[in-house]
């Protein structure tokens, strides 16, 4: 290997876990992005002249969606059951998703706050195919921060 060479992660390793609420294996992950919409100013000057400015409006993050077989866990449900409820307070948790690298140790570990399940999906139900039966979970949060 040329000095100085990292290969990059392999992105089949991950640990997610978000507080008491959801943990496990998952077979996929995909993590929010974080962007700020974009305010723009047009004008034209005293001659006539036309300009732009653009500058950072309000932050905004993705929805962060979690997929694993289906099993016996009922947990994701449950945690979707007290936003239906309304105790958004306490459905709120703090979470975090980490990369790993083929001797375990962490690559990358993406922090979520205030993370909520805004929706929670069922397995496709299809006698003709021969696939693990995956359930799907969409989670909202306020911030997301890079921790290294």
């Amino acid at each position: 290997m040329p000095a100085g060479r990292k290969d990059p992660g392999i992105s089949s390793s991950f640990i997610a876990k978000f507080g008491s609420k959801l943990s496990g294996s998952f077979t996929e992950c995909t993590v929010v992005t974080a962007e700020h919409e974009v305010v723009e100013h047009k004008f034209s000057d005293e001659k006539g002249k036309q300009g732009y400015y653009a500058m950072p409006g309000n932050m905004k993050f993705g929805r962060l969606t979690l997929k694993r077989g289906m099993t016996d866990d009922m947990s994701a449900w449950k945690w979707r059951h007290e936003v239906i409820n309304g105790e958004i307070e306490q459905a709120r948790t703090n979470g975090s998703i980490v990369m790993i690298d083929e001797k375990g140790s962490p690559l990358a570990e993406f922090n979520f706050e205030n993370v909520w399940p805004s929706k929670v999906s069922g397995p496709s139900a299809n006698a003709a195919v021969n696939e693990v039966a995956i359930e799907e979970i969409e989670l909202v949060c306020e911030k997301i921060v890079r921790a290294s």
